[in-house]
């Protein structure tokens, strides 16, 4: 690997030690001025600052959440330093921090590279956790492997969501949005005493919009969106008996026609794609080109069934959290947290936006359609024990703690292909497969702190995790062509195997793993609003077995677990009376045993092997001024510098020494608040703009598709009176409306691609009380 300018990125860590001293937008008065306001946050699983947290860590309050309007994971992603967003579809999420995603896994046994958290219970299926923001405390968005207190699959880092508790005092809001696109946005919560010790809460979120994307064969709507969700608590405290209890309930359902895929000409003009050439085709056919945002996707019609069926999105899931935190003496504090969800989703999507039955007459030897049709049932249960410390007058501290997961996912594909030329006649036909996996883990865990000085704290921990995954694969074939050749003995099918009606294969799979994940972090204070700290730690995702396995050697075959050593340097500073804050991490990974899913050109289906090593560095900061009692600005960026060590693909391509796909090597945000009087009212006034910039990334690891850079312009004005309970807002999210890719699979010389929102505005009312 090229090296990264190591010296560089240490001496600007260290040499901010000369300044006095996640970046929180938001600013309180003192006596001198304005100056920031600092979150608390528990990604340690201990309440601390962000100022005072040795993690590379962002917090957005819900405060900001409003204003930034960010209602998802997407719009999250443009906000946050370091973290970026790709979607195959909406049930297929990929987060990416510091260059570490989990592109294109979506088995059921497979396992993600971001963890993500709901009020500290964690959640491992997209189906599970797509929903929006709403009615939330604040959000953490940790950076780097956390595999001592957060566990497994953190290996690039964590999202954890904190909604906002019952209170013991009456009150509520309600917000109406109405924006371009028809989208109504009501969402609004109720809280208040049920008795001395009992305090309860409902918060409800109901979104309705068009779609961004129009289906011209069948004149539907796609990427539109109905959506309902909400949440009650119950809060239980007694002083007297140092209890607290908390209890979550929590729903969610959407629907909507499906997404929208295009197909884009590759990098290779000379090698124009089926799709592409045909979206031509039929832009000639009917007078004018298509729109990006048109598509002819064709509906399939299944084996036994009178009528073909839609593209359609649905999904339901259901949560139950109890937190329960029980003091014990001046010693420690307890806490007990169980979780248990359960969801289902069906999606059914044209791969190719586009099929020989298109409307037009149009066909090529190589163009057919591809729907894919998912169904999942999931549930998941979790639980975990810890115990922390709490005492004042000791140079210790310490956690320990274990935890136990048990995931049951079901994940039903189906497979349906219209090729009406021969040249590509095997690969027409219907097939299925139902894979059914079970995921049992446990961890023990502990950590120790030790107070050296006043100024120097050193803190390690190690986590053992045990990991078993099992499962049983059925795979039949409706209708005859190639998706797999069950009487194979190797991993792979040829092209040319074709199978007949009624072939099937069902197999039995499992393996076990285990994984020690240590760190070691000393923490330096040297003088007030300074600190400094150094860490070393080790990440660890678990391994998987094959979504659509060709043959039962493939389903038997599996993928290992990935690991990634982290060493990391940071520093959190204050200065200007606390008016200015910059908050800057340097660090290198080393990536072993890379999971990479790959489209294998012998059988043309997806293999997912142990097949890259990688190396990461970069340098990340966040800086927030409050320049004024009216003015505040902060930016926030990342360079990454990435690179595969050891990688051949399955079609033998050697990939070592690319860059790792879907990971720009820059990304930057600015933005500012300014506040002004209207009319009688002081400080009403709010103008609010951020820019977020990606820069140029790989879609692929052998580097061949590109996305360009892009940056995304939002806005708020907002009138919100300090004596009144009312607020009126104009909002804009991708104020220039940027064409922006979200996903792309290369296939046949074409980019299949998913495409960001568009602009949108509109306005909102919101209302207190």
């Amino acid at each position: 690997m090229k090296a990264f300018k190591q010296g560089s990125a240490l001496a600007l860590v260290l040499g901010l030690a000369g300044m006095t001293g996640a970046t929180a937008q938001t600013e309180s008065q003192t006596s001198d001025g304005p100056a920031l306001d600092v979150i608390q946050v528990t990604a340690q699983r201990r309440e601390a600052s962000v100022q005072d947290s040795a993690i590379a860590i962002s917090a957005i309050t819900g405060e900001n959440l409003e204003k930034d309007r960010i209602l998802s994971f997407e719009d999250l992603a443009s906000s946050v330093t370091s973290l970026s967003f790709t979607a195959l579809s909406p049930l297929d999420q990929e987060f990416n921090i510091r260059g570490i995603t989990n592109t294109r896994l979506d088995s059921p046994s497979a396992d993600q590279s971001v963890g993500i958290f709901l009020d500290e219970v964690y959640v491992g299926r997209s189906g599970l956790f797509n929903a929006d923001l709403y009615d939330v405390e604040r959000v953490e968005v940790v950076r780097g492997p956390q595999g001592v207190l957060l566990g497994r699959n953190v290996v690039g880092g964590a999202i954890s969501i904190i909604t906002a508790a019952p209170e013991f005092e009456e009150g509520g809001a309600v917000s109406v949005s109405i924006g371009n696109y028809d989208e109504v946005l009501v969402r609004g919560h109720v809280t208040g005493p049920l008795t001395d010790t009992i305090a309860g809460r409902i918060s409800f979120q109901s979104r309705n919009r068009g779609g961004f994307n129009h289906d011209i064969l069948h004149d539907r709507e796609l990427d539109n969106l109905e959506s309902l969700q909400a949440r009650g608590q119950l809060l239980f405290q007694s002083d007297e008996t140092d209890l607290s209890a908390r209890l979550i309930v929590d729903y969610m359902n959407d629907e909507s026609n499906g997404f929208h895929s295009v197909a884009i000409n590759g990098p290779d003009p000379a090698t124009q794609g089926p799709w592409s050439a045909a979206r031509e085709a039929v832009g000639a056919a009917r007078g004018r080109p298509l729109d990006l945002r048109e598509s002819l996707p064709e509906h399939p019609r299944y084996a036994g069934d009178a009528n073909e069926s839609p593209q359609a999105l649905r999904r339901e899931a259901w949560g139950v959290a109890l937190d329960i935190d029980k003091g014990i003496g001046d010693i420690a504090t307890l806490t007990s947290i169980t979780g248990y969800r359960q969801g289902h989703a069906f999606n059914l999507y044209d791969q190719t936006g586009m099929g020989p039955d298109n409307g037009y007459g149009v066909l090529s030897p190589t163009l057919f359609s591809f729907p894919v049709n998912e169904r999942e049932e999931i549930s998941q249960f979790t639980q975990e024990l810890r115990l922390v410390s709490n005492m004042e007058n000791s140079r210790f501290d310490w956690i320990v703690g274990a935890y136990y997961q048990k995931d049951d996912v079901e994940k039903f594909d189906r497979f349906w292909a219209e090729v009406p030329l021969p040249v590509l006649v095997t690969l027409s036909g219907e097939s299925h497969w139902d894979n059914y996996a079970e995921t049992t883990s446990m961890a023990v865990f502990g950590q120790l702190g030790y107070q050296f000085t006043d100024w120097l704290r050193v803190v390690a921990g190690v986590r053992y995790t045990e990991d078993e995954k099992t499962g049983t694969v059925f795979a039949r074939a409706v209708e005859g062509g190639d998706q797999f050749n069950p009487a194979d003995q190797v991993a792979l099918t040829p092209l040319a195997a074709t199978y007949r009606e009624g072939d099937s294969f069902s197999t039995d799979y499992g393996q076990e793993w285990e994984e020690i994940t240590p760190q070691i972090t000393a923490e330096f204070s040297p003088m007030e609003n300074a600190f400094f700290y150094a860490t070393w730690s080790r990440g660890y995702k678990g391994g998987g077995f094959e979504d659509d396995p060709a043959n039962p050697a493939a389903a038997q075959a599996g993928y290992d677990p990935e690991t990634v050593e982290n060493i990391e340097i940071g520093a959190k500073l204050d200065f200007l009376d606390g008016r200015a804050r910059l908050n800057v991490a340097a660090f290198m990974m080393d990536y072993q045993d890379l999971q990479v899913t790959q489209t294998d050109d012998g059988c043309l289906c997806n293999i997912t092997d142990n097949a890259a090593d990688a190396e990461i560095s970069g340098v990340e900061a966040e800086f927030t001024f409050a320049a004024s009692e009216r003015l505040l600005v902060w930016a926030g960026g990342t360079v990454l510098e990435t690179e595969y060590i050891d990688f051949i693909d399955g079609n033998g391509l050697d990939n070592s020494g690319n860059q790792l796909q879907r990971t720009p090597e820059t990304q930057f945000n600015v933005g500012a608040e300014l506040t002004l009087d209207f009319m009688d009212w002081q400080d009403a006034l709010s103008l609010r703009a951020n820019y977020t910039h990606s820069g140029e990334m790989y879609w692929a690891p052998d580097n061949a598709q590109t996305e360009d850079a892009y940056g995304l312009l939002d806005g708020r004005i907002s009138l919100a009176p300090a004596d009144r309970n009312w607020s009126v807002s104009v909002w804009g999210k991708n104020l220039t409306d940027e064409t922006y890719r979200t996903n792309i699979i290369a296939f046949f010389g074409d980019e299949v691609s998913r495409l960001g929102a568009p602009r949108t505005y509109g306005i909102e009312l919101s209302t207190t009380f």
